[in-house]
């Protein structure tokens, strides 16, 4: 070795250096001739490489398909909590997975390092950078706390603690967008059950009195779905749109239409598999246009059938389509004595179809719809005892426009009744009716404007109204307990009952007409609206307002969610009456997979996924790239240090910095030394500044 200045303190120009990456450092002497040691030959070393492509790419996977596909892409009712498998197990196997994922990273990681410190790009430009390698400062945060207080950075080293960074920042985010919630498994066990069956649904016997759905009716009584109280819907219903199926038992829509619905046998959990039922759907709507009504508009051509009772309460009339008109007035109501408001309303229903009004065979299928529409025109009256001194709400939104109405306003301010708007075809020749062609012959509509018992007319209301659509049909159905979904729709009509004293139950919407025909103040109750409240004596009623579109609207879905519930459940329902559903499986509480509560917001989920993707490309694009070629040692361990530090010792040992113990970062003799390590073997050579190699 050429003789150079050896100061303690400082490695001048002439000191020893270190050859960069895969430089060529022969010297052109024989590597057999004495004073030299051959050098191991560089190898390739797969484990790591491989490792370091599969595990980032499989943690990925893994989390990818419980995000997106388990609790993304896959529906399901989350008011139920139903689910065919246990969400433990996927659950904990992510937290163990995620955590071995990344320490398998790093075990990949430290292979490619050794590859890539061995490119001239990648090399560590100092001695400074290759010490801040061998600890794996770049894995943890206090690796990175202390790189950046001494800011210290290089480009390999700021690659790798980047990929470190990624899935250390994704693993915790992971446990806040999915948890595990108390639900229900399957189990393959048939359910207890409650509820009508095939065989029972035309077993019904004939009641005295007021039927009991009519008396829910009148007090407005919703009613509650027997058992656990799913409602199944089609697979184009989007339950989550819909506020009856947030919570259970779900509840039958009062002020929204559902397209298609379907009763089944109930458990007192959830239930999967093949069921009979009742498939139906009622739509009700407010009529802001008489040009909406289909059997309304037919009036003035319609014939009159029957001129109502001894009170002469109401008129029937028959469409030239066969449909059925009734005209109705309030004031021979029960309910009518001295209230403060009266009305005049008219009904229209489908015609009767023979052998149409059960379910039997040759009856109409679910894409057969009866009509129902009700229009409603109110007054305000003084309730005999002068109570319009009492405040009073007039205003009804919706109206019906261009409707007409039975009472018009004179010239000189006074009501008057317009006999033209009540005006229809008479009856048959020789019956009792054949001369009536006006309704106020028979309703005296005039009493309502002079006065009596009934109190003097204040003030006519527009008139407001709704158009129901019913449709129906029982059969078989298979039932997806996980999405509180219908599917495979086969129609059975139920057997024939053999016993003459049971009745066919009727049509789905039958009942509901029966229910809303001939009704006015019922309305107040069961559209949620308040009652009557004290007039000015004690025998006067009082309502503080009309009844409104909005509420008219619930009445009428009221009635119709209360005939489907009647002739699936009726009011007798309870697990006294259980029986076996083989067709069905149940279930059992149990744990399972859903969106963590604390941010239900997916797009958290989706940050996450996008995270672990990066670590996943950038891992598998060096493991290929570097991982399989020829490199001294498997990793940079501490054999590989002490190796390059005994072909460092001469050049150090005298140094100030180096012996006092300096840390390495803080030294800037360690900052002045250019290294790398060589392909060719796992030392780092050295040589002169004049370029010759130095043994």
């Amino acid at each position: 070795m050429s003789d150079h200045d050896h100061s303690s303190d400082n490695i001048g120009p002439a000191k020893p250096l270190f050859a960069v990456g895969e430089q060529d450092l022969d010297d052109g002497q024989d590597p057999s001739a004495p004073g030299r040691v051959p050098e191991r030959p560089p190898r390739r070393y797969w484990l790591r490489a491989l490792v370091l492509i599969f595990i980032p790419t499989i943690v990925t996977a893994y989390y990818g398909i419980i995000w997106v596909q388990l609790l993304q892409n896959s529906p399901f009712d989350e008011a139920v909590k139903y689910r065919t498998f246990s969400g433990s197990l996927i659950y904990y196997s992510w937290f163990i997975i995620g955590v071995f994922g990344l320490s398998w990273s790093e075990f990949g990681l430290l292979g490619v390092e050794a590859s890539m410190l061995c490119s001239p790009f990648w090399g560590a430009p100092n001695l400074v950078a290759l010490l801040m390698h061998s600890n794996g400062t770049w894995s943890s945060p206090s690796g990175w706390i202390k790189a950046l207080g001494r800011r210290e950075f290089h480009r390999l080293w700021c690659l790798f603690a980047f990929l470190s960074f990624l899935p250390f920042i994704a693993l915790p985010l992971s446990g806040l967008v999915f948890e595990i919630s108390d639900g229900y498994i399957k189990i393959s066990d048939a359910p207890l059950v409650v509820g009508r069956n095939r065989t029972t649904f035309d077993r019904r016997y004939e009641l005295t009195g007021q039927p009991p759905v009519q008396s829910a009716w009148l007090i407005g009584s919703v009613p509650t779905i027997p058992g656990f109280g799913v409602i199944f819907g089609g697979e184009s219903v989007d339950r989550s749109q819909h506020s009856d199926f947030e919570r259970l038992p779900n509840s039958l829509p009062l002020t929204e239409s559902i397209p298609d619905l379907f009763l089944a046998p109930q458990a007192d959990k959830p239930v999967s598999g093949t069921a009979w039922g009742l498939r139906f759907k009622y739509d009700c709507s407010i009529v802001r246009a008489a040009s909406e009504f289909t059997i309304l508009s037919q009036k003035s051509g319609s014939s009159i059938t029957a001129a109502g009772n001894s009170t002469g309460s109401s008129i029937t009339l028959k469409t030239p389509a066969g449909d059925v008109i009734k005209l109705w007035k309030s004031t021979a109501l029960l309910d009518s004595a001295y209230a403060n408001t009266q009305a005049y309303f008219e009904t229209g229903t489908s015609a009767l179809v023979f052998g149409g009004e059960q379910y039997k065979e040759g009856s109409p299928d679910f894409d057969a719809e009866l009509v129902f529409e009700y229009a409603l025109w109110q007054i305000r009256t003084d309730g005999r005892y002068e109570d319009n001194q009492m405040s009073f709400n007039t205003t009804l939104e919706p109206t019906i426009e261009r409707m007409g109405g039975p009472f018009f306003t004179t010239d000189g301010g006074h009501f008057a009744v317009n006999t033209s708007f009540l005006a229809f075809k008479p009856g048959p020749v020789g019956s009792a009716t054949e001369n009536i062609t006006n309704g106020n012959d028979v309703l005296n509509l005039a009493r309502m404007i002079n006065g009596s018992s009934d109190g003097r007319m204040l003030y006519a209301a527009p008139p407001i109204g709704v158009r129901c659509l019913a449709s129906s049909d029982v059969g078989t159905a298979e039932l997806d307990g996980v999405t509180s979904t219908f599917r495979g729709f086969q129609r059975a009509n139920p057997p024939d009952p053999q016993e003459a004293y049971f009745l066919r139950a009727p049509r789905f919407g039958r009942t509901a007409e029966t229910i809303l025909d001939g009704q006015y103040y019922q309305h107040y109750v069961s559209g949620g609206l308040p009652g009557t409240v004290p007039g000015k004596f004690e025998e006067s009623r009082r309502y503080a307002s009309f009844i409104s579109p909005d509420a008219l609207l619930r009445s009428s879905n009221l009635a119709y969610a209360l005939d489907a519930f009647d002739l699936m459940y009726g009011f007798n329902s309870g697990f006294k009456e259980a029986w076996l559903e083989p067709g069905l499986t149940s279930s059992r509480q149990g744990k399972i997979l859903s969106v963590a509560s604390l941010i239900p917001n997916a797009a958290v989920g989706y940050f996450v996924l996008a995270l672990f993707c990066v670590w996943a490309a950038l891992s598998a694009v060096l493991g290929l790239a570097y991982g399989f070629r020829r490199r001294p040692a498997d990793r940079l361990d501490g054999y590989s240090m002490l190796r390059i530090g005994a072909d460092m010792a001469p050049a150090l040992i005298e140094n100030h910095e180096f012996m006092s113990g300096m840390p390495y970062q803080d030294s800037g003799t360690m900052a002045a030394i250019p290294c790398n390590v060589s392909v060719r073997g796992s030392s780092i050579r050295r040589v002169e500044a004049g370029g010759d190699e130095v043994m």
